[in-house]
């Protein structure tokens, strides 16, 4: 990890993963990123300000919008299982900060996380590549709605599959399945 921002990021995450926002601390940041506190805050600002980029630096690999803008095949199958199961994948991969937002969410905090616009972007994408589906006559569904109705199910699958304890956890064949039903209803 070559620059100091990747560094001071990558010591947040670890340590905001094992303690959490409100017990960590930037100087322990700062220590474990071999840096100053203040070079901490010339790069981030706040404390806040840097767990907010740590959460968006974790979320952006799901790539969505590079797919969208240059795999795509405009066939609902290809797209949205590829896009379902690379969400899902992410999801996976950074659970631990996922659960820091909810305890963050959870305590109430008045922040609006950057994560969100993140999010907001992605969705655009999503609802851009509906638009043009619908477009192209391969979509039945509203455009807006498709958008919400497919976030939903993937984000729903894997708070299922993450909090659940009655055995309902990785059920790959239910996921394939569950896609392939909101693929049906998105096509009508």
């Amino acid at each position: 990890m070559g620059n100091t921002k990747e560094k001071i990021i990558a010591a947040a995450r670890e340590l905001f993963e094992k303690n959490g926002f409100a017990g960590t601390t930037t100087k322990e940041i700062s220590q474990l990123a071999g840096i100053s506190e203040v070079t901490l805050f010339r790069h981030f600002e706040t404390k806040r300000n840097l767990f907010e980029q740590t959460v968006h630096s974790c979320m952006h690999p799901y790539k969505l919008k590079e797919y969208l803008q240059n795999d795509v095949q405009y066939d609902l199958q290809t797209d949205l299982t590829y896009i379902a199961n690379t969400m899902m994948k992410t999801y996976q991969q950074n659970l631990p900060m996922l659960k820091m937002v909810f305890k963050d969410k959870m305590r109430g905090s008045e922040s609006k996380l950057h994560v969100r616009e993140h999010e907001h972007g992605a969705k655009g994408s999503l609802s851009n590549y509906f638009e043009e589906m619908s477009k192209l006559g391969r979509l039945k569904a509203q455009p807006k709605n498709a958008t919400t109705f497919f976030i939903t199910n993937i984000t729903g699958f894997f708070m299922k599959d993450t909090f659940s304890s009655d055995g309902f956890k990785n059920d790959k064949a239910y996921f394939s399945w569950m896609i392939d039903q909101v693929i049906a209803v998105l096509k009508g």
